[in-house]
This record gives structure tokens, sequence and C-alpha cells, in this order.
């Protein structure tokens, strides 16, 4: 079940995108930027009412997906935050609707990690990385509204469950 209201424009793009992967990281990474800006310009394309999110924390509701590449709208309730992290495939996101802080951090051991930068991201913004890392982050909506951003990630979602590589606690800086 797709939460996509114009399924045929937004399927033909994804499917472009998908193809894309397999060109080099530039031109990929470029076609997920194109991507994200062309959905986060149609707030429309989604049907919010069929995005699921839990009363508190995070909800992922897959768009699409294939062997080369997942799409992704995820549900942050306030309060929601993932643990400090790095990811085994691409990773690009853009911010839908309200308000994200994003956090960077520099790892000092394989389960440690230390922040160097923290961000509040708003509606319209894309980031796109390679996992070239390391590109350790942490996701949190700390303000009162819920938000609404769309992730596009290098992995096949029938084999692998997520992006994430790894997780690190926070070590005092």
């Amino acid at each position: 079940m797709s939460p996509l209201t114009h399924p045929a424009d937004v399927e033909a793009m994804l499917a472009d995108l998908a193809l894309s992967s397999g060109r080099s990281p530039d031109a990929y990474l470029a076609s997920a930027r194109a991507t994200l800006l062309k959905i986060l310009a149609r707030p429309d394309l989604l049907d919010r009412t069929r995005l699921v999110a839990p009363q508190e924390g995070l909800g992922r509701n897959l768009l699409f997906g294939t062997g080369a590449i997942s799409v992704w709208a995820m549900v942050w309730r306030p309060g929601a935050v993932t643990p400090v992290h790095d990811h085994h495939c691409s990773c690009c996101f853009g911010l839908l609707s309200g308000s994200l802080r994003e956090t960077w951090y520099r790892p000092i051991s394989d389960t440690h990690a230390v922040a160097t930068l923290d961000v509040v991201r708003s509606p319209g913004y894309v980031a796109c990385m390679m996992p070239s890392g390391p590109n350790l982050h942490r996701i949190a909506n700390d303000g009162p509204d819920t938000a609404i951003s769309i992730h596009v990630y290098g992995y096949d979602p029938r084999e692998q469950a997520s992006s994430v590589h790894r997780t690190y606690a926070i070590a005092a800086g």
C-alpha cells in the first residue's frame, strides 16, 4: 500500500531514481537530491492520513523499494530521536514539514562518539551522502509539532531491515 496520491507520476519518478543508482556516486546523489526536491515542492503527493506512527516515537513508511533503493516517509512525533548512527548505504533525506535537530558526531572508538555540530533543519532542507564515512549523526524532533521527512536509501528493504550500519553511545566531549 503506497501513501501516494499520484502513484503513476511518483512511481515513474522513483523508477528513474532507481535507474540512477547504477551511475557514478555523484550522478546518483544529484538524482536523489533532485527527486527529493520535487517531492518536497509537492506536499500534495503524500496522503498524510495514510502515514503511520506510534503515539510517541518514529514511524517508518515504505513508499517505494527495489533492489537498488528504498524511499521512506518518516513521521517524527515530538520527542522522537534516533540513536547516534552511521549508514551502510547511501543516505539522502529531505524535510517535508515540522523541524528536526540533526547532530553530527566524530567517532572516538568503535562504540563511542562526540558531538561536533548541532543544527535545526527546516522544511525544504535536503542532504545526501554516500557511506564513505564516518558519517555519524542523530536526528531528533525536539519541537512541539510532528515532523515528516522523506528518506532515500541505497538498500533493498526486502533484504535488510534498515540503513543503519552501527550505533554509538555519546561520550562527553
